[in-house]
């Protein structure tokens, strides 16, 4: 079976006008200790809970079960669908350690990364190289350390962002001020520069790869595109200089760096306005282009089109697959809003959070709570807002992760010194606490159909997934049931023959380990129609 482009179309515009309303509160989860804690990363995992990650400062206390190692340690909390604490774990050594990043792995356990001022001592193994170093440390499914590894350099090096790659390896992000030393090879262009390294699935480093004009330049976010190279973004202050072929429009810019798979460069692109402009996340589209997201002080100038709304607003680029720009969109109110994540969503939209301290104006719909609010905004695959969400309490809230979820809501994660007020049901234990909540989609299982019934209700978990996924179907009586995975060419890659299958609840578990990171199709096809849902292979 073949999807074409003419089918793929009708499919996208049925999916995207599934997302109109804005969506409910279903559940939160505050988590915390006696001191602070602040939760920088948090998604759904295979078994339809939720990992989440940061780092705290505090003894045993509250909902942490393990003693400090240092100032502060690497947290992670692993809970049920309900958000109801099943276990957590603590790393760290003697000093400062902060954990930027964490994603589960295609084994079940997690990788978690960030930054370490530590030597050797408690959890890590490796001595420090430098001021400050990237550390990851690899788990089991049940929060068991497995193995840490350490990079750097002489001086400062910090990371921000991994990934899982195809081959079972990482790629890791961030930035460095090291001269040629520990695992810096290469020599320094600016103040701060672009590091990349790579590494095996056992944490050995294979290569690294530096990037940076004369100025300022640091990355915060590394995704693996679909031609196994790799998309880097952060801010710069550089003009033409280094690896930087554009010239700076303002203060910072947006800049992006397209590798090939070994790290060797194949471009670069630089967007601004006249002031601050700063990138936060970005990530390749299902068009094969790109999607930044970030924070910007600027108005109509250079890149930007549209008038800033208050002092920083939301900022979004796309791009083609060769960086450059299509369209850019602005959304904010009166005061100051700042973007950290953005995801295309399974309707091949956007949804865009970070927090706000806005009142009702401009784009936000619904008043502050507090001091700073979670702020979401929900566009269509042109930008074009659908939807705006505030949640919050009667204090300070900053939204750090989002993902969308198996069902087609979302989880949202940050930290929180608000108590029991607003959106806020559960007590803070601490200075700050880890926050998440669970919202609904907008009425969607994430399912696309062409006809006017459907073929089942069918979600699939998990949605990034990593080896294999399960469908699940719920059918109104029996019926005969074929599946097909399709690439974004309308090529069929996999094909799971016709089977009857009983009303009610049935699952396949379907292998797509030989698959490349990526964005494909699930097809299922009874008596002529047709319902597709959108994966993601990180």
């Amino acid at each position: 079976m073949k999807i074409n482009i003419l089918c793929m179309s009708i499919l996208l515009f049925h999916f995207n006008n599934a997302f109109s309303q804005s969506p409910v509160q279903q559940w939160d989860a505050d988590f915390g200790a006696v001191d602070n804690e602040q939760l920088y990363s948090v998604q759904q995992t295979t078994d339809g809970g939720y990992i989440m990650g940061g780092y705290s400062e505090s003894g045993i206390s509250g909902d942490k079960t393990q003693a400090s190692q240092g100032s502060s340690d690497y947290w992670i909390i692993k809970t049920d669908s309900d958000g109801v604490k099943q276990w957590d774990a603590g790393f760290g050594g003697a000093s400062v350690d902060q954990l930027t990043a964490l994603q589960q792995t295609a084994d079940g356990g997690y990788i978690l990364g960030g930054v370490s001022f530590s030597g050797i001592g408690g959890d890590k193994t490796q001595s420090s190289r430098g001021l400050s170093d990237y550390w990851i440390i690899k788990t089991d499914g049940n929060g068991i350390k497995q193995w840490d590894a350490c990079f750097g350099g002489d001086s400062i090096d910090e990371l921000h962002s991994l990934q899982q790659t195809s081959d079972g390896g990482y790629i890791l992000g961030g930035y460095s001020i090291s001269t040629i030393s520990g695992e810096q090879t290469n020599s320094m262009l600016g103040g701060k520069d672009y590091w990349v390294v790579k590494t095996d699935a056992n944490g050995i480093k294979q290569w690294d790869a530096r990037f940076g004009g004369a100025q300022f330049d640091e990355l915060n976010s590394i995704k693996q595109t679909t031609d196994n190279g790799f998309i880097l973004g952060g801010y710069s202050l550089s003009g033409i200089s280094g690896n930087k072929t554009q010239p700076n429009k303002g203060s910072y810019d947006y800049w992006i760096v397209k590798t090939d798979a070994n790290g060797i460069k194949q471009w670069d692109a630089d967007f601004g306005g006249l002031n601050d402009d700063w990138l936060t996340q970005l990530q390749q589209t299902n068009d094969e282009g790109y999607i930044l997201g970030g924070w910007s002080w600027s108005g109509i100038t250079g890149d930007k089109s549209q008038p800033s709304q208050g002092d920083n607003d939301y900022w979004i680029i796309k791009t083609d697959s060769d960086g450059v720009k299509q369209w850019d969109k602005d959304f904010g109110g009166n005061t100051n809003d700042y973007l950290n994540p953005i995801e295309q969503t399974t309707d091949s939209g956007y949804i865009l959070g970070g927090y706000s301290s806005s009142s009702v104006s401009g784009d936000k719909t619904q008043p502050t709570q507090g001091g700073t609010d979670y702020w979401l905004v929900k566009t269509d695959v042109n930008g074009v807002k659908q939807w705006d969400a505030d949640f919050g309490g009667s204090d300070f809230d900053f939204l750090y992760a989002l993902r969308q979820t198996a069902d087609g809501g979302f989880i949202l994660g940050g930290w929180s010194s608000s108590g029991i007020s607003g959106d806020k049901t559960q007590i803070r234990k601490g200075v700050n606490d880890y926050w998440i909540i669970k919202i609904s989609g907008s009425g969607t299982t994430g399912i696309i159909s062409i006809a006017s019934e459907k073929v089942a209700d069918i979600f699939s978990y998990p949605n990034p997934f990593s080896a294999s996924l399960t469908l699940e179907f719920i059918l109104p009586e029996n019926k005969n049931v074929s599946v097909s995975i399709i690439d974004l060419m309308g090529r069929e890659l996999k094909n799971i023959p016709s089977q009857n299958l009983q009303s009610g609840k049935n699952k396949i578990n379907i292998d797509l380990s030989e698959l490349n990171s990526g964005i494909y199709f699930c097809t299922v096809k009874s008596n002529g129609t047709i319902q597709t849902v959108k994966l993601i292979k990180n």
